[in-house]
């Protein structure tokens, strides 16, 4: 470390950085700080190293504070050796103090020599310093910006405490540091020291003046300009009343005598009153600085606030007529040059007045408050891009600083290199698909295609195309703008809806597509929605599919998501919430951060850095404001911008400052909420800026320019030009081609300004008059226009309707047409609500009205309920629809199909029957029962058959074009798992006669599915090659009719024939492309199985032991999002199948996938109770084999917990269930595993040859009496 004299740095700091430049400012703030603190600490008693000297109140012109401080530098690895004797006279003493010499116990002797040795040096000491600074630069290398503190040594010091006084002026002594530190060496005008009396309490009496220098133009430095200014009364104490010292932006300080204009040369040796044998703490004498003004350190570069600091602290010589801003304390100088330092944007850099004259107060959202929650969601962040799985969540009521905390943390990502896409719901626009999802992602995909040549642009839509191919139709579809990037029109292209789960199948999509924009970024993706608290289902349930899969992604970049909500508005069961719970399953943390409304202090601070004040300066305001407020942020802003604009704050062009009327501000009377202020604010305005804010707020936070634009010309009404007024009072905004208004809650306030009766008849109006506008094309593919046109009539609702009964059905027309388009992009929750709208609109004869209408309405909500399973709601339209069709070929058959597939969900055996009556009623009978003669017989006439038949034959036979038999077809084909889970015997004439009406009638889709399950019953009966030939020809039918719907599970069963056939490692390739097939068409079920049989046969390719338990683990952990979701759904099964079938069979397994799912969610005790009750049940219903099975589940649950011997004694009671089982394989792999996590010492000390019972006495189950009733 180097210390060197204060003069000395700025000197050669000056050379190594421009004078006043930030680097210059910076270093010296650190200096200033270091100072101020020590000093600080001192009169506090707060320093660490015993009693402390404090300095001399005031300099004298013997006796200067800048002499004895020193800096000390960061050490450059080179040491730089001294010289005492090539010191200057002035750097020798502060240097020598510094080192630790012991100042003089005569202090007044001491400082009589040193103001001897500075009088005889006069000019030729100047030129000495001068001549040694030169010699000194020339042996050494020192970089002075590297300051690392700084340090004044009391040489003649007091430890005594200070007084009121004396810290007042103390503060001035170090403002005249400042003002030579900060100006890069300019030396304040010479003080004049006068006789006075100066009481404890500040008080000054003024006597005569001494030794008062004349002025001399011809020496005039800076200062010569105040001098004729000065005439001042000695009634007010030797200083104006601060409302007349207002000039040229700057405070100027007044005594009673003129100002020396001759610039001293070195410290106070020019003007002093004092003898040289005066001893500074002399009664009587203080010296008073005369006509201080910082102007000339404004025009050297000098930031004004720091000019102001500069005056503030040497007003503080005028004790009790200092000015209110004048500082009382050391602490408080140090606070703000902290705040300098460290928001030196804020509280450092001039404000710009003459650009705030004309715009007013600029409200930067309040979001400097937040620290605090700022770093706890920054730490989220930086764990999830780390690694780990995590999610953040603001909670908090309207008007917190949600949305701002939010997108401070977006700044942040997008400055660190990561990706960050925001959407934000809408209470007005829940019916619109993806509304806030979309948004985000389309708003991306927009930025990207603007971005000419650009290498993302290029690499992403590389990427999709190869990721994705055709199915990028279905994500073009909710994803506009990706048809930019891609430069590609999907409007015209055909699109399939075969497809098992539309719904799942987009999840995919949009898995598969975020996965792409990671890897072709080097940042991550943030995904962040605001106001989660009126998101739909769909896009709740896309975000959880999202944060799901992203744990696989293949660049192993995790996706992290900030969600905004508010807390009052969602209760626990809200979906969200749901959503949120299903994902910390599968190990996700979620980081919740709660807003609260901001205390007295914080308030102060807000209010600081808005005005860009420091915190002392704006108390008073604060306080007020926070009294008006009760600390709401949004209230504290809007009520800031509300006193400027009426003047009560506004921005001073001669202080460069903001200032305020307090007394008025006082007085001003608000209402109590937020809303009533808004509402109170929007009431100000013209008739016209009311009406047209109120019609904005029909259509929710945010509306699309077109929207306005045309219903302006088609309404007649003047909007645009009244919203101009709204955004010149900050009320709404403008953003592209969206008006926005600034916060939700001025949308509210607007909204309820619209008297009830009157909003529904509005909604109405506006929706119908968008429906007429000739900008509505839906050929286009505009179907934004046309979603909120129909959300507004529906918000009108059928007692808004005025006309006959066509205008209702022309309404329901235009629901069916939403629910359509909402279909199209899979979204079946909004195409349901859009259904049941159109339901609602019906008369009460629609059926004999509008016979078709109704039918596709009832016939599509149907659809809709069964995909989004609202299962209750189903039963009801399906009563509607059988009652009521009038073909039971085109009509009813659809509804059958349709209550099949729910009863599939809850209910297996009554849908085998249900499929079962309906085939019957088509002609298609099913034995049954057979023997198994007869059913070798058949499946050997039906080999023969097709072995009569060419290959290719088969593949161009007819198309099957009867409508029956191609019902027929779906009803066999959903048969098939069915009845293989329910009634094997009955599956093979499943079949068979799909085999049979495909011959006959011609193929469809659905003769793939028969062609495969009939190529397994051939290979089972030994000719392999003959069953893998007709399932090689399933998957060619697969190919010709584009069939996604089947495509997974026929590609399965033809898979396990091809490892007959093929090698291994082919064979198992088709596994992948199975998933990927399955899971692009929503068909979870057979893709879990497709990548369960390919990590199950890696050990048989004899692939790395380590890679296959990867893939094992990867593919069998029940925290793999498709494995929770089959699980969960088969638990629902087998419990359904308990209570509908076979109690015995199924009870002990319910128990058991009932107890690992407690256990994966983290319920232990459940899952404790639930392992007993299985174990229990399978030993009464005499299932040794399921009991083995409960025992050794249980055994890694406890020892999971921690609990060895309860682990210990399930682990060899199984070992003894799977001895009677014959398991001998299973027993020898138990008892190692056993051995090497026990020990054989504890295996024997606590269990005895496995021969101990599990008691169950605690279980209140009583299967018998279960069964008797």
């Amino acid at each position: 470390m180097t210390t060197v004299p204060l003069r000395r740095w700025i000197k050669a700091s000056k050379e190594q950085a421009t004078a006043l430049s930030s680097t210059y400012l910076e270093c010296s703030l650190r200096i200033a700080i270091s100072i101020t603190r020590q000093i600080g600490d001192a009169e506090s008693g707060a320093a660490s190293h015993g009693p402390a000297l404090l300095p001399p109140p005031f300099p004298t012109a013997s006796l200067d504070w800048v002499d004895f401080i020193t800096v000390c530098l960061e050490s450059t690895g080179e040491t730089v050796e001294w010289n005492s004797e090539a010191l200057s006279p002035s750097e020798r003493n502060s240097l020598t103090a510094s080192t630790g010499s012991s100042p003089s116990d005569n202090t007044e002797e001491l400082l009589h020599k040193i103001a001897q040795d500075a009088k005889q040096e006069g000019e030729e000491s100047q030129i000495e310093e001068n001549e040694w600074i030169e010699r000194a630069e020339s042996r050494e290398n020192v970089d002075y910006l590297r300051v690392r503190s700084a340090q004044i040594v009391y040489v003649g010091g007091t430890n005594q405490v200070p007084t009121r006084r004396e810290k007042r002026n103390r503060i001035y002594s170090l403002g005249l540091v400042f003002y030579e530190l900060f100006s890069g060496g300019m030396l304040p005008p010479p003080a004049l020291l006068i006789s006075s009396t100066n009481d404890d309490d500040g008080t000054v009496d003024q006597g005569e003046g001494r030794g008062c220098a004349t002025n001399n133009e011809d020496n005039a430095g800076p200062w010569v300009d105040f001098a004729s200014a000065v005439n001042v009364s000695d009634e007010v104490g030797g200083r104006l009343p601060h409302d007349n010292v207002e000039s040229n932006g700057c405070n100027d300080w007044y005594v009673t005598a003129s100002i020396p204009n001759k610039r001293r040369q070195t410290p106070l040796s020019s003007v002093h009153s004092m003898s040289s044998g005066q001893s500074l703490s002399s009664p009587g004498t203080i010296p008073v600085l005369g006509k201080i003004s910082v102007e000339y350190l404004v025009t050297k570069g000098v930031p004004r606030p720091l000019c102001d600091l500069i005056c503030n602290m040497i007003d503080c010589v005028n004790g009790d007529f200092m000015s209110d801003d004048s500082y009382e304390d050391m602490s408080h100088v140090l606070s703000d040059l902290q705040l300098m330092l460290e928001k030196p944007s804020i509280f450092l850099h001039n404000l710009d007045v003459d650009k705030l004259s004309r715009t007013g107060l600029e409200l930067n959202d309040i979001d400097f408050v937040r620290d605090n929650e700022y770093v706890s969601l920054q730490c989220a962040y930086q764990r999830s891009i780390e690694g780990s799985s995590e999610m953040a969540i603001i909670t908090g009521l309207s008007g917190t600083g949600k949305s701002t905390l939010a997108n401070r943390l977006g700044h942040y990502v997008v400055a660190n290199g990561g990706l960050f896409l925001s959407g934000k719901f809408d209470q007005m626009q829940q019916a619109k698909p993806f509304s806030a999802v979309a948004s985000a992602f389309n708003n991306f995909c927009d930025a990207l295609a603007t971005q000419e040549e650009s290498e993302h642009a290029r690499l992403v839509a590389s990427k999709l195309r190869t990721a994705l191919g055709s199915d990028l139709y279905y994500l073009a579809q909710v994803i506009p703008n990706l048809s930019q990037l891609l430069k590609e029109n999907f409007c015209h292209q055909s699109s399939s809806h075969d497809c098992v789960n539309a719904q799942s199948r987009l999840h995919y999509l949009f898995c598969q597509f975020v996965d792409v924009i990671a890897s072709c970024f080097e940042g991550p993706v943030t995904l962040f929605m605001d106001d989660v608290q009126w998101a739909d289902s769909s896009s709740i349930s896309i975000i959880g599919q999202l944060l799901k899969m992203s744990r696989s992604f293949k660049n192993k970049k995790h996706l992290f998501f900030l969600g905004c909500c508010r807390n009052d508005e969602m209760g626990s069961d809200h979906p969200f919430w749901k959503m949120v719970e299903s994902v910390n399953v599968l190990g996700f943390k979620t980081a919740v951060v709660k807003l609260d409304v901001m205390d007295r202090d914080t308030v102060n601070q807000a209010v600081s850095m808005l005005l860009h004040l420091s915190p002392r300066l704006v108390r008073s305001l604060s306080d007020i404001v926070y009294q008006k407020t009760k600390g709401n942020p949004l209230f504290v802003s809007r009520l800031l911008r509300s006193l400027n604009r009426e003047g009560l704050l506004r921005i001073s062009l001669t202080r460069h400052r903001w200032e305020w009327d307090e007394e008025k501000i006082q007085s001003r009377k608000l209402p109590d909420d937020v809303a009533n202020f808004f509402v109170q604010s929007i009431n100000s305005l013209s008739c016209d800026v009311k009406v047209a804010l109120s019609f904005l707020s029909c259509f929710g936070a945010s509306t699309d320019c077109a929207v306005i634009q045309g219903l302006e010309n088609y309404l007649q009404m003047r909007l645009t030009e009244p919203l101009n007024v709204a955004i010149d009072e900050g009320l709404v905004s403008k953003l592209g081609q969206r008006y926005y208004f600034s916060h939700d809650r001025l949308q509210e306030a607007a909204y309820s300004m619209i008297n009830e009766q009157h909003r529904c008849q509005q909604h109405m109006n506006y929706g119908l008059a968008l429906m007429n506008l000739s900008a509505i094309d839906l050929s286009s593919g505009n179907k934004n226009l046309f979603f909120t046109a129909v959300m507004q009539i529906n918000l009108g609702g059928p007692s808004a309707v005025q006309g006959n009964a066509e205008q209702y059905y022309l309404i329901s027309s235009y629901n069916l047409m939403a629910g359509k388009k909402a279909m199209e992009m899979s979204d079946f929750a909004s195409a349901f609500a859009f259904f049941e709208q159109g339901i609602l609109f019906l008369r009460e004869n629609h059926w004999q009205e509008q016979y078709d209408l109704s039918l596709e309405l009832f016939n599509l909500a149907a659809k809709c309920a069964l995909t989004i399973k609202r299962l209750t709601r189903l039963d009801m339209i399906c009563n509607q629809l059988l009652q009521n069709a009038r073909s039971f070929e085109e009509d009813t058959l659809n509804i059958s199909l349709i209550s099949a597939s729910a009863l599939t969900f809850s209910k297996v055996y009554d849908s085998v029957r249900y499929c079962l009556i309906v085939l019957s009623q088509l002609g298609v009978n099913i034995p049954e029962s057979a023997s198994r003669d007869d059913t070798l017989n058949l499946v050997t006439q039906t080999q023969s058959l097709l072995n009569s038949i060419a290959d290719d034959t088969l593949l161009n036979y007819q198309v099957m074009a009867d409508f029956k038999k191609i019902m027929a077809m779906k009803f066999l084909a959903k048969l098939e798992l069915s009845v293989l889970q329910t009634n094997p015997a009955l599956q093979p004439f499943v079949t068979i006669k799909m085999c049979e009406l495909s011959m006959e009638y011609g193929l469809s889709p659905m003769s793939a599915v028969g062609f495969a399950y009939f190529g397994g019953m051939v290979a089972e009966l030994g000719d392999v090659r003959g069953g893998h030939r007709y399932t090689k020809l399933a998957k060619m039918l697969i190919e010709k009719f584009q069939s996604n719907e089947y495509a997974g599970e026929v590609i399965w069963l033809a898979t396990e024939i091809l490892h007959y056939i093929e090698p291994y490692q082919t064979a198992n390739e088709y596994r992948i492309g199975g998933q990927r097939t399955a899971i692009a068409a929503g068909d979870v079920h057979w893709a879990c199985m497709h990548k369960l049989l390919y990590s199950s046969s890696l050990p048989h390719l004899g692939v790395s032991l380590s890679v296959t338990k990867e893939a094992m683990d990867n593919a069998c952990c029940t925290r793999d999002p498709l494995w929770a979701e089959r699980g969960k759904h088969y638990k629902e099964k087998i419990t359904t199948w308990k209570q509908e079938g076979s109690l015995w069979n199924f009870e002990n397994k319910s128990f058991l996938l009932h107890a690992e799912e407690y256990y994966s969610n983290g319920d232990f005790d459940n899952a404790q109770v639930m392992y007993d009750k299985a174990i229990l049940s399978a030993r009464q219903h005499k299932f040794v084999h399921e009991e083995a099975l409960a025992c050794e589940l249980a055994g890694n649950f406890y020892l999971n917990r921690g609990n060895a011997l309860a682990a210990l004694k399930h682990f060899t009671f199984a070992h003894g269930k799977y001895l009677q089982w014959g398991a001998f394989a299973k027993v020898k792999m138990l008892y190692a595993f056993i051995q090497e996590t026990f020990g054989d010492a504890f295996v024997a000390a606590h269990v005895g040859a496995g021969s101990d019972d599990l008691q169950f006495d605690h279980l209140n189950t009583d299967i018998h009496k279960k069964r008797s009733k």
